[in-house]
């Protein structure tokens, strides 16, 4: 079964990075298929199709739980969006806990993103206790890496420069 999944997601990926206009349809069926097999990147995939509306009707709840399905499947951007769905109440109520512990879930499996994310959090208290110290850590580390806009903020002030949204 999981080889039918990568077999049909593969073709998937084949025709979105060749002429994806003309086959919208086509990718649309062949990621429907292998997320119905329980292909994460095919869950993945779908639910950034939803979320753009990318030949579907924009639906924020439905590519969450796409999301969620490929992230219990171990796929760590998915994990990810499912951080940013719950910070920002997009397709889900608000949920901040929930946003800090999947960024931090995801910062130690190595995505730079999220170390970033998780120290941001830290930072301003958004569903973590405020940690100043551990947020320079996060923000260290993440320099150390190369994250472009934790370098930047400390060329600025070595604080986050994105201030959280209204109710975080």
């Amino acid at each position: 079964m999981q080889e039918a999944a990568q077999a049909l997601y593969r073709r998937a990926e084949t025709l979105a990075s060749t002429y994806r206009e003309r086959n919208v349809p086509r990718i649309l069926t062949l990621l429907e298929a292998a997320a119905d097999l329980e292909h994460s990147g095919a869950l993945f995939d779908l639910g950034v199709w939803y979320h753009h509306g990318i030949g579907l009707v924009r639906d924020d709840a439905r590519a969450f739980g796409l999301w969620e399905r490929a992230a219990a499947g171990g796929h760590l951007e998915a994990l990810f969006r499912l951080a940013i769905a719950c910070e920002r109440g997009s397709g889900v109520p608000r949920d901040p806990r929930r946003a800090f512990q999947a960024y931090e879930a995801c910062s130690q499996r190595g995505h730079l993103s999220a170390m970033y994310e998780a120290g941001r959090c830290r930072y301003y208290g958004i569903g973590t206790e405020l940690d100043r110290a551990a947020a320079a850590r996060d923000f260290l580390l993440a320099r150390s890496y190369g994250h472009a806009e934790a370098i930047a903020d400390a060329a600025e002030c070595d604080g986050p420069r994105r201030m959280p949204t209204r109710g975080s």
